[in-house]
């Protein structure tokens, strides 16, 4: 009995003994005494690192797997990558989906190169194209998407489609940007923003009736509360003020001529400006001058990859544009218009010319003298270069150059020989500004704008029967600077601050020949100015809220002006919105006219500096509040101001 329990014992001491190894046989081994086993198996190498496999382990793999087979069955047990680098080295690395797009601007739907695209230690910046790659790890990793001039996105990888390539939109954020509150206004591509202003986009405009071609000037005064008397674009008034009374910026380049032909057409080329505001009320604290309205045009903001051009001709000129990359982080605009007077003259041009010519010495001058030899050019060049030095910093160079000349002769016969001389008129502008923006910080850029502008309108009028001639010249030269700093508290509120300088200076002068007559006066007038102001907007309630106050000081007459701001928009009921808009404003410049036939009676009035007595600075006060209602096509506006 004793020998039958001492087999039974020893039966069962072996199965367990069996069992035990045959269980350590099956547990899973440390992956690198696994890839070690295989190298003298197959004669292979395997190039890993170390930190990447140490915590990894599987089960063995069959002996009857062939090599093929073996790294199929390791990379569904690991969930590495295994490639083969030649027949006998095999590199192990870590198999990582890819996070892949294009990344585009919002309003222009342009590529945007060179931004910066983070994730968990790793980044990348997009091709001219505006595409990206980046290997990620898991679904909660933020990714931070970063390109100067437009809002930061800081998302996790589970809120992108890793299946495909997408494209994903920036929003500008050179500032706060205005909310759209009504879209397509009139017509397509004019919308009306939550700070009161219109904005007008040439990529998206539909040309108004009446308009045989876009013209930026033109276009602005089919908005309520702006009209020209005699439908020119030298004499656009908002709201009752006069012309004088509006600020025209191109660019942040303060600019004191509007148009060509004396006023018929614009001079700003609607082939380099993408983009037109009209600010009526309720302006930014950040601009000075205007007391009527602000019309801002601007250029496109992104950098161009790919080569666009365009030549024309129409009956009044010709033109060019080309937009050229300048390597991978530049790319310039140049736009250019000529009267084509040179070459032939159209039945459009000459209607052109007769209606600037109208009650003017060109048309009509003392029986005895007569007018020939007339001859009118105009002709604009504008230039813009973008320059990206780094994610974090933008530049931005402007130019432009235009002129506007009338020759004629003006003969007579005195004492049996014919006498001729010259007369003419000049009008020409030529400006240049720099603008570079920093973002220190994603929540924190600040912008530094500098231009001069130089303005001069030049007229010789020959008196023939009194062998005399009268000069006369009206020339502005301004100087600017701007800083502004903008610090995102939240994504609802911003805080601006800044500091604007202008100099002024502005020179008129008189000069008979015979008797010898001359006065010239030159005034100048420097102006520092601080702001600062908020902005709130919450697009979810539809509450747009920007407030703030601005100082400026006259040196020259240590005066004082403080002027707070206002523009508040609040949608209600789905399809109302409430605006309430007031601002207090001054400028130091303004035009009149002496005698109605100062500079050949075509552009009579003349540019001058305030002095603070008999021509006092202009002041303005106003408030306005309106209420629209947008329903499908159907549109209702009314606004009250005073």
């Amino acid at each position: 009995m004793r020998n039958k329990l001492y087999l039974l014992f020893s039966l069962l001491t072996i199965l367990q003994s069996a069992s035990l190894t045959g269980q350590q046989t099956e547990a899973d081994m440390p992956l690198v005494l696994v890839l070690n086993q295989l190298q003298e198996r197959f004669q292979v190498q395997f190039n890993y690192a170390s930190e990447l496999v140490e915590e990894i382990k599987v089960p063995t793999p069959k002996d009857s797997l062939d090599l093929p087979g073996v790294i199929s069955f390791l990379k569904e047990k690991t969930g590495l990558n295994f490639e083969f680098l030649t027949d006998t080295i095999i590199a192990i690395t870590p198999n990582r989906p890819i996070l892949c797009g294009y990344i585009r601007d919002k309003d222009t739907e342009e590529p945007l190169p060179y931004t910066t695209v983070q994730c968990n230690g790793r980044g990348t910046v997009t091709d001219e194209t505006g595409y990206f790659e980046l290997p990620i790890t898991s679904a909660s990793q933020l990714v931070l998407l970063r390109h100067v001039g437009h809002k930061t996105i800081r998302r996790e990888t589970r809120f992108f489609n890793i299946a495909e390539c997408t494209i994903i939109y920036l929003v500008p954020d050179e500032q706060q940007l205005p909310e759209i509150v009504l879209s397509d206004y009139l017509i397509r591509g004019l919308d009306k923003l939550d700070d009161g202003s219109f904005q007008l986009d040439f990529d998206k405009f539909s040309i108004l009736p009446g308009l045989v071609e876009e013209d930026v000037l033109q276009s602005v005064q089919a908005l309520p509360g702006i009209q020209s008397v005699d439908e020119t674009v030298s004499n656009i008034n908002i709201r009752g003020g006069s012309h004088d009374q509006n600020l025209i910026v191109w660019d942040d380049i303060k600019m004191y001529q509007s148009g060509h032909f004396f006023g018929l057409i614009s001079m700003y080329n609607p082939q380099i400006t993408q983009k037109v505001t009209l600010q009526k009320n309720g302006t930014s604290a950040a601009f000075t001058d205007g007391v009527s309205g602000t019309i801002a045009m601007e250029t496109r903001k992104s950098i161009n990859p790919s080569l666009k051009g365009s030549i024309g001709v129409n009956l009044i000129d010709a033109n060019g544009f080309v937009d050229a990359p300048l390597g991978k982080n530049a790319s310039i605009q140049i736009a250019a218009r000529k009267a084509i007077s040179d070459f032939v003259e159209t039945p459009t041009y000459s209607e052109y010319f007769d209606r600037i010519a109208q009650d003017t010495e060109i048309e009509a001058n003392v029986a005895a003298v007569t007018n020939s030899d007339i001859e009118f050019d105009f002709y604009d060049t504008s230039m813009r270069l973008l320059y990206r030095p780094s994610d974090r910093d933008f530049i931005r160079l402007n130019f432009i150059h235009t002129a506007d000349e009338i020759v004629f002769n003006e003969s007579a016969t005195i004492n049996d020989t014919e006498e001729i001389r010259e007369s003419s008129l000049n009008q020409r502008s030529i400006a240049g500004g720099l603008y570079y923006l920093r973002q220190w910080h994603p929540d924190f850029i600040t912008e530094l704008s500098l231009y001069e502008t130089d303005y001069k309108l030049k007229a010789i009028n020959a008196n023939v029967l009194d062998s005399q001639r009268f000069l006369q010249e009206n020339v502005i030269s301004e100087s600017g600077a701007k800083l502004l700093a903008t610090y995102r508290l939240n994504d609802q509120l911003k805080w601006h601050n800044g500091y604007h300088f202008v100099e002024t200076k502005i020179t008129n002068l008189d000069d008979v020949d015979d008797p010898i007559f001359r006065r010239l006066v030159g005034e100048v007038l420097r102006t520092h100015g601080v702001f600062t102001e908020l902005s709130w907007v919450l697009p979810d309630s539809g509450t747009s809220l920007y407030t703030g106050i601005r100082y400026n000081y006259l040196d020259k007459f240590k005066k004082q002006l403080w002027e707070p701001r206002l523009s508040f928009n609040q949608r209600f009921a789905q399809w109302f919105n409430l605006e309430i808009l007031g601002e207090f404003k001054h400028q130091n410049t303004s035009q009149i006219i002496n005698f109605q036939n100062d500079f050949l009676g075509i552009e009579k009035r003349r540019w001058q500096l305030s002095n603070d007595q008999d021509i006092p600075i202009i002041q303005s006060k106003q408030g306005s509040i309106g209420l629209s209602y947008k329903k499908k096509d159907w549109l209702v506006n009314a606004v009250g101001y005073l």
